[in-house]
């Protein structure tokens, strides 16, 4: 069954920083420093993801931008029969080259998810995050590659991650299928850390249940000091009669 999804992304600079080293991938369109909005569905395959850029300067740029251009070009190439463990196999090969060709200092996060034969996928490297509200009720989807949390450090700085695409000596994608992923008015929500690390999550939960509830996050961000660059992406599931899925 093929659903309706609202989706927008917001790609920002911030008030500190002097770029943006954030990008947005939605279908195949990738920006920054900008606005999108899109409606698409689930009849095809659907990528959408959000990069970091690690690095400073020119570099967080080039590598958030080389993230995303790789993932595209791996994604719409891949065959229309693969298996989930073959699909996984496909993200683990596009880690490591991706990985390998980021020159010295260079890196990004990234976090995202991909429509592909009717299934909902999620993958991330690094400390950008996915979240769904279903029912009312907020969930976190990935656990943030960092000392603070998946490195069990909970009185670490939260922005020194243990993961990411271009930095250290290696990097991995967690890559996971979401069951029962489309449910009539879900939210998903995509954010880089310029947004999460600023706005408590009670705040989170409260603006995706405002109207464009992306533009009210990175407004927030923003309000409160905009220290990094701000990515955020909502996906609005619809379902045209209305229905369950």
């Amino acid at each position: 069954m093929s659903l309706r999804l609202s989706v927008c992304g917001i790609c920002d600079i911030g008030r500190k920083k002097p770029n943006n080293e954030d990008m947005v991938l939605l279908h195949d369109e990738m920006f920054r420093d900008g606005t999108k909005q899109m409606d698409l569905d689930t009849s095809g395959r659907l990528i959408i993801a959000v990069a970091d850029g690690i690095g400073g300067l020119d570099k967080g740029e080039v590598a958030s931008e080389q993230v995303l251009t790789r993932l595209r070009g791996v994604l719409s190439q891949i065959p229309d029969d693969l298996s989930n463990e073959e699909l996984r196999e496909v993200f683990d090969v596009y880690a490591a080259e991706t990985h390998q060709s980021m020159s010295g200092g260079m890196g990004s996060t990234l976090a995202g998810l991909f429509v592909y034969r009717g299934k909902l996928f999620r993958y991330h490297a690094g400390d950008s995050r996915i979240y769904r509200m279903r029912r009312g009720e907020l969930t976190r989807l990935t656990i943030d590659h960092s000392l603070r949390e998946s490195g069990n450090q909970p009185n670490a700085p939260s922005n020194i991650i243990t993961n990411a695409l271009g930095g250290g000596g290696s990097a991995f994608i967690e890559f996971a299928e979401i069951e029962n992923p489309f449910f009539d008015n879900d939210l998903y929500l995509l954010s880089s850390d310029g947004m999460h690390d600023l706005i408590p999550l009670d705040e989170i939960a409260k603006a995706l249940k405002s109207w464009k509830p992306a533009k009210k996050l990175a407004a927030m961000a923003n309000k409160y000091g905009g220290k990094d660059n701000i990515s955020v992406i909502t996906i609005k599931i619809k379902e045209k009669n209305n229905g369950l899925v």
